[in-house]
């Protein structure tokens, strides 16, 4: 029999008495007025998803996922003959739940974990760095899960030499490149603090958290007078060996936003605003980092810090890109909205995803839509499957005249360029011809591209590179925020992020029964029962796992369909055995109130990795590593003030 075990010694909770907000509100229902959304189901897509007609007024449970991301569960009070009802209903719902296949998804899981427990890289370079990083997160969750001290252990082995590796300055190391440097992007130093903190939770050693906490004193020396941080530093001031604006702020990458959310966690586990006196720069520096004119709105990648605009790789010019609103502005606008309530960072959210709506539904247009199925079925024979999704181009001038893909710091064009965007933009357009030289060969428009490939050709980014069509990026986190934003405001969005640290009994009764309800989930009792699926016991490390877990739907041929493929390059279906186990552990009362609460939302990453279900077995890992209900009351622009 399994045995979780949650020391309360462990655990850093933060009840919601402490939090001047007051209870968090239930989600308010959608207004009684939303007409459903139209989808045009001759070319696949919804006609109008603008703001005043945002609505989940009945779509499916993948159609909601797909438009706005996870949902958060929030538990009311019951009546006396409500709790005698759902009790009843949760042992029907548990007699239903194929204990054979939870069990065998569970012994599998501890059979992977046991074969890797004791192989751990004793090097924090290379790939290694990988396995040492995604496989402490795995061996921590399922000490939290399963309750196995041996797991704790195996977690805490790679955790130490993450630790060993950090430099006596506070941050780690990148490549080669010593002390002097700093890359603050791509997780290099995010990732260690929030696997810091993850093992100071666990094991309640302070060692941890002071490793954690230097990491963050040293990137608040960096801090840049906008409130944002470079992609990379050099404490002498010598020029630094990789791309990436270093007296600037970036929106690539996590440049900004990774620092972000560690200064806000810091804050929560200190008390201490140094922290977070300079976020609220943030603010008006984006809305003056603004490149777009008129109803155009969008941002580079990376400012230097008198706010222009700077380039940096072949593919980051300075020109507005749709990634730098869904990975970066688009989440720091609603997290400062949360945090200070100012209308000006949600209003100028709207702005921004009014024009990506804009360019959406004029890529709807049917001739466009058939010469891009074109495209991808050009990909698609060149090894590199993919799916259209209108809207999404590498970057768009900034008057909104023309937009495209990015490569030799100059912009593909879609459409014909005319002689006014020549001359306003000529430096930034490739033009039409072939380039000598350059790459791509063959440089066009969308109908010279179709034209190609009806003709027996193949697209010429066919074999190489980024594409529009393989663009990762969503826009569900931004259309979520405006969605609760439209039902109600700030308190709706407040309620949408937070979520308690420890359930009552009536919540937790109803945590319970959804969990039972998902163990019966037909896809996921499918998906963990295939013979041929790709399950935990084919990854071939510890490394494999956190990288698996994608969105849970979406076009099979699209990273969005990760987990309901179980074959090729993404197919696996690992993280629906984890899901099952946890479900079947909390429907029968094995994960205890608190560990199955486990906070807030927080500030959530990426939207296409970690904008997940609140039950998400992993969630937002790096929040849930100090638990906060509310992770946005967070004092702004108030004076600074020790712990």
């Amino acid at each position: 029999m399994t045995v979780t075990i949650f020391p309360s010694t462990i655990r850093l909770t933060l009840l919601a008495g402490l939090f001047a907000w007051g209870p968090i509100p239930f989600a308010p229902p959608a207004a009684a007025a939303d007409k459903p959304l139209v989808f045009d189901k001759s070319i696949g897509h919804y006609k109008d998803l603008s703001y005043d007609v945002l609505t989940d007024s009945g779509l499916t449970a993948d159609q909601r996922q797909q438009l706005f991301g996870g949902e958060t569960a929030h538990y009311g009070p019951l009546t006396d003959k409500q709790r005698g009802t759902k009790r009843q209903k949760l042992e029907a719902l548990l007699s239903r739940i194929d204990t054979t296949l939870v069990s065998r998804c569970e012994t599998d899981i501890r059979t992977w974990l046991d074969r890797h427990a004791g192989t751990v890289p004793a090097a924090y370079k290379g790939r290694d760095i990988h396995l040492l990083r995604q496989g402490a997160v795995t061996y921590f969750r399922a000490y939290e899960i399963l309750g196995d001290r041996k797991y704790l252990e195996a977690g805490l082995a790679r955790a130490d030499v993450i630790k060993k590796n950090q430099w006596p300055k506070g941050h780690w190391q990148w490549g080669d490149f010593g002390e002097d440097f700093v890359r603050i992007q791509d997780g290099f130093n995010d990732w260690p603090f929030w696997i810091m903190l993850y093992a100071h939770k666990v094991s309640g050693k302070k060692t941890y958290l002071e490793s954690a906490r230097r990491c963050c004193d040293i990137l608040l020396t960096i801090q840049r007078p906008t409130g944002g941080w470079p992609d990379q530093w050099t404490f002498s001031g010598r020029g630094t060996p990789h791309t990436g604006v270093r007296h600037g702020t970036s929106f690539n990458d996590g440049g900004t936003n990774a620092p972000l959310k560690m200064m806000v966690m810091m804050y929560h586990i200190t008390g201490d605003t140094r922290y977070i006196a300079k976020l609220d720069k943030l603010g008006p520096f984006i809305a003056k980092s603004n490149l777009g004119k008129g109803r155009v709105v969008g941002w580079s990648e990376q400012y230097l810090d008198d706010g222009r605009p700077t380039r940096a790789r072949r593919y980051e010019i300075e020109l507005p890109y749709p990634r730098a609103l869904t990975r970066a502005v688009g989440p720091m606008l609603i997290w400062l909205y949360l945090m200070t309530g100012d209308e000006t960072n949600i209003d100028l959210l709207k702005k921004a995803y009014a024009w990506q709506e804009h360019i959406r539904q004029k890529e709807l247009d049917p001739k466009q839509i058939a010469a891009w199925k074109l495209m991808a079925d050009s990909w698609t024979r060149a090894g590199r499957p993919m799916h259209y999704r209108p809207g999404w181009p590498d970057a768009f001038l900034p008057d909104g005249t023309n937009w495209g893909r990015v490569t030799a710091f100059k912009l593909i064009p879609w459409y014909p360029v005319n002689d006014a965007m020549k001359k306003k933009y000529g430096g930034f357009i490739h033009s039409s011809t072939a380039d000598a030289g350059a790459w791509p060969h063959k440089l066009g428009y969308l109908d010279d591209w179709a034209k190609t490939i009806r003709g027996g050709g193949q697209h010429p980014e066919a074999s190489g590179g980024f594409s529009h069509a393989a663009r990762n990026d969503a826009m569900c986190q931004v259309r979520r925020a405006l969605l609760e934003h439209r039902r109600g405001g700030r308190a709706a969005l407040r309620s949408y992020y937070s979520h308690p640290t420890r359930y009552t009994a009536d919540q937790y009764l109803q945590a319970r029964i959804d969990a039972a309800r998902r163990c019966l989930d037909s896809r996921t009792v499918k998906l963990v029962s295939a013979a041929d699926k790709q399950g935990v016991l084919t990854l071939k490390d510890p490394g494999g796992l956190v990288p698996a877990k994608t969105r849970w739907y979406g076009p099979v041929l699209s990273k969005w369909g990760t987990s309901a493929s179980t074959s090729g390059r993404y197919g696996n279906v690992a993280w629906y055995e984890w899901q099952l186990v946890y479900d079947s552990l909390l429907a029968r009362g094995k994960i205890s109130a608190d560990a199955a609460a486990r906070g807030g939302r927080g500030l959530e990453s990426v939207a296409m990795q970690t904008h997940l279900d609140s039950w998400d077995v992993l969630g937002e890992w790096g929040m849930a590593a100090h638990e906060v209900e509310d992770h946005f009351d967070v004092p702004l622009g108030k004076p600074v003030t020790g712990p």
